[in-house]
C-alpha cells in the first residue's frame, strides 16, 4: 500500500502523505500575479515549520519588513526572482537560495513569465498570515496555475488586512528602507554563513558538496546558519549506483520531521511498509518518530530535503567526503562504526539492514 496522495496537508500530526505536482493548500494574495501553496503547516510539524511553495509571474516587489523571530528562507525552482537582503540583493535563478535570518530587511519580487519557489518557514504558525491577508484560490477565471487578471483595487482588498496583520503577526514595515540594485549571485556567493544572524546568499552548485551512502548532498542551509533551528540539502544521486545506504537501512529521527521536494527524476520512498514512488513536483511529508527508506529510483534524480534540526542533512553531512564533482559517479565505502556512532550524536535510530 502507498503512502496516501492528498490535495492538501491533513491537518493533523503523525501522518505521512504525498502532495502532487502544484498540490497543496491554495491561496493567492488579492491582487497578485502568485498563488501561494502550503505543503507542510505548523499542524502537520507540530509548529517546528511549514514548507510552502508559491507559482506567479512578474509583479511589484512586496515590500521591505523584517520578523522578530521568523526566518524565511528562498530557494528558486523555476524561472527567476529577486531578492533583498538588508544591503544586498541577488537576482536568483533556479537552484540558488538565499537565508534571511529574523531581524533582517528583507523582501522579494517575482519575475518573467512563471517563476517557481520553494520557502520554509520557522517556526511554524507564520503561514496564518497568508491565510490572514490571502483568499483561496479558485482556479476559474483567475487562472490555472495563479491569477493573472485580478485588477480589483488594492486600497479596498489588500491594504486594510495588511494593517490589520502587522498588528497580529510578526512583520514589521520598513516602508523608508532603500535596497541595493540586485544582481545575479557572483562566485563569491559560494559559502555558508555558518552563524544565524547573517543573511546570505548561496549559487546554484557553488556550495559545499559531500559524498554519502551513495548520494550527492549540498548543503543549502546548517544548525549553524539557523540557530540550530532547521537544516536544507539539495540530495542528487542515480539509480546506476547500487550501495545506496538510505536504500537498504530504515531511519527513525525522533524529533526531526522531513519535507521531500522532487525536483528531477524519480525516488523511492517506504514510510512505515508503505512505499511510493515520487517524481518531479510532488512532494512527501514524513513526521518524526516514523521510519523510512530513500532510493534513488532514476537514471539520475534529485529532490531538496527540509528538517527541523539537523535530521538527515546533518547524518548524511557527517557521514560524507568532500566531492569535487558536480554529479555523483562513484561508490563509496560506508563505515558502520563510524555511522553507528553518529546516529546517536544526531537522535537517529537506524534498523537493521534490508
Amino acid at each position: 500500500m502507498p503512502v496516501p496522495i492528498l490535495s492538501e496537508p491533513p491537518g493533523k500530526p503523525d501522518s505521512s502523505y504525498v502532495i502532487p505536482v502544484f498540490g497543496g493548500e491554495l491561496w493567492t494574495i488579492p491582487t497578485s500575479n502568485s498563488v501561494m501553496r502550503m505543503l507542510v503547516t505548523e499542524k502537520e510539524s507540530k509548529g517546528d515549520f511549514a514548507v510552502v511553495s508559491t507559482g506567479g509571474q512578474q509583479d511589484n516587489p512586496i515590500g521591505f519588513h523584517y520578523h522578530r523571530e521568523a526566518h524565511d528562507v528562498f530557494l528558486c525552482l523555476k524561472g527567476s526572482m529577486n531578492v533583498w537582503a538588508n544591503d544586498a540583493a541577488r537576482t536568483l535563478l533556479p537552484g540558488d537560495f538565499a537565508s534571511v535570518p529574523p531581524n533582517v530587511v528583507h523582501q522579494y519580487q517575482i519575475l518573467g513569465s512563471h517563476t517557481e519557489f520553494a520557502g520554509l518557514i520557522v517556526p511554524g504558525g507564520w503561514e496564518e498570515f497568508f491565510r490572514f491577508i490571502g483568499e483561496p484560490f479558485a482556479t476559474s477565471p483567475m487562472g490555472p496555475l495563479f491569477p493573472t487578471r485580478d485588477h480589483r483595487n488594492p486600497m479596498e482588498v489588500l491594504v486594510p488586512k495588511l494593517m490589520a496583520a502587522t498588528e497580529k503577526f510578526d512583520m514589521v514595515p520598513k516602508r523608508d528602507h532603500k535596497g541595493a540594485e540586485p544582481s545575479l549571485c557572483t562566485k563569491e556567493d559560494d559559502k555558508l554563513s555558518g552563524e544565524a544572524t547573517t543573511p546570505y546568499f548561496l549559487k546554484a552548485d557553488a556550495g559545499p558538496r559531500y559524498a554519502a551512502g551513495g548520494l550527492l548532498v549540498k548543503p543549502l542551509c546548517q544548525k549553524a546558519d539557523s540557530n540550530g533551528k532547521f537544516s536544507i540539502a539539495r540530495i542528487e544521486g542515480s539509480e546506476t549506483i547500487k550501495a545506496q545506504y538510505l536504500a537498504y537501512n530504515t531511519l527513525n529521527f525522533k524529533t526531526s520531521h522531513h519535507c521531500f521536494l522532487v525536483d528531477m527524476g524519480s525516488f523511492r520512498l517506504t514510510v512505515n511498509n508503505q512505499t511510493s514512488t515520487i517524481s518531479a513536483g510532488e512532494t512527501i511529508f514524513v513526521p518524526a518518530g516514523q521510519e523510512f527508506t530513500l532510493e534513488v529510483a532514476s537514471r539520475y534524480s534529485a529532490l531538496y530535503v527540509f528538517t527541523n534540526g539537523g535530521g538527515l542533512v546533518e547524518f548524511l553531512v557527517g557521514m560524507g567526503k568532500e566531492y569535487q564533482s558536480q554529479i555523483i559517479a562513484e561508490e563509496f565505502p560506508t563505515d558502520a562504526a563510524e555511522v553507528d556512532g553518529l546516529a546517536e550524536k544526531v537522535g537517529v535510530k537506524i534498523g537493521e539492514t534490508l
